[in-house]
């Protein structure tokens, strides 16, 4: 394996290639962070893809008041971009995206755009849902300031809800009826690809937000499986959980016979998703 860092791939945005000897595919890593985050906190992961034969980009992008959607979603796309221009050798139609977090947002944004596949690690998708679960606290949205406060500091004073509120106001303005144009469920349609996302049962973004988005994704008869983790992990707490499935995940979109499947499905309508799988930990039902 070898590491490359800090590639400039778009204007000041950076990111790091994970080469393997001989890539089954590429995989655009997306970190964290809805106001902070670097590629640097996913080092791991990248690596642990990586020996699994995978090459793999982890690259910054821009955390703003924009959201998910936007100027985060170009950066991304610019980083696909540049990976399908670029002189590694591995074949152009095995690209995938993983988000973790925000990234996990992004990276569905990513996937419904450009119809490559996705994996998202507790991605927040319902924004009505969770500011309408939340609303107890909107007498006191305008008197919280986190300006230059880490993460780790608002998690241990408990204010991670008072704090994505306060980020999911901005995206929208203060405008609570674009709260579900806001969201990705808004653009799901047949041309995505297929999705797997994961979600703890009691963490901070609540899981009915997957099931919604497995929801629409069936309607247009794309594939999207959920894992329900046990436990109020978020994100990259639990990878090791998460990343035998995710691999398997990426092993099989890059596949021959389901590369073979979807160039069949080209121009007509994708097969209905009758085999979905919701993976559900053991006794154990979605928190809401």
């Amino acid at each position: 394996m070898r590491v490359l860092a800090d590639l400039e791939y778009s204007d000041l945005l950076m990111l790091d290639a994970y080469v393997p000897d001989a890539p089954l595919g590429a995989i655009l890593l997306l970190h964290g962070g809805w106001l902070e985050g670097d590629k640097n906190g996913e080092a791991v992961l990248a690596e642990r893809l990586c020996k699994s034969g995978f090459l793999v980009l982890s690259a910054n992008y821009r955390l703003d008041r924009t959201g998910p959607n936007g100027r985060a979603l170009t950066d991304a796309v610019a980083a696909l971009r540049w990976l399908r221009g670029s002189d590694f050798d591995f074949d152009r139609a095995r690209i995938a995206v993983l988000g973790i977090g925000t990234g996990g947002t992004v990276a569905i944004e990513v996937g419904l755009q450009q119809g490559v596949p996705v994996v998202a690690w507790s991605p927040l998708i319902d924004f009505k849902g969770f500011m309408d679960s939340s609303a107890t606290l909107g007498d006191s949205d305008h008197l919280r300031d986190y300006h230059g406060v880490s993460w780790d500091m608002i998690k241990d004073a408990g204010e991670q809800v008072p704090f994505l509120r306060g980020v999911i106001l901005a995206m929208v303005a203060n405008n609570l009826s674009l709260l579900a144009s806001t969201s990705p469920l808004s653009r799901v349609t047949p041309k995505a690809a297929p999705a797997l996302l994961f979600n703890s049962t009691n963490e901070i973004i609540p899981a009915r937000g997957a099931s919604l988005m497995q929801e629409a994704m069936t309607d247009s008869g794309v594939p999207c499986k959920i894992s329900f983790l046990e436990g109020s992990r978020h994100g990259s707490e639990y990878l090791l959980s998460a990343l035998p499935s995710t691999i398997q995940f990426f092993r099989e979109s890059f596949s021959h016979d389901h590369l073979a499947a979807t160039q069949d499905t080209k121009g007509t309508a994708k097969p209905q998703p009758g085999n979905i799988e919701t993976a559900v930990s053991v006794g154990l039902q979605p928190s809401v």
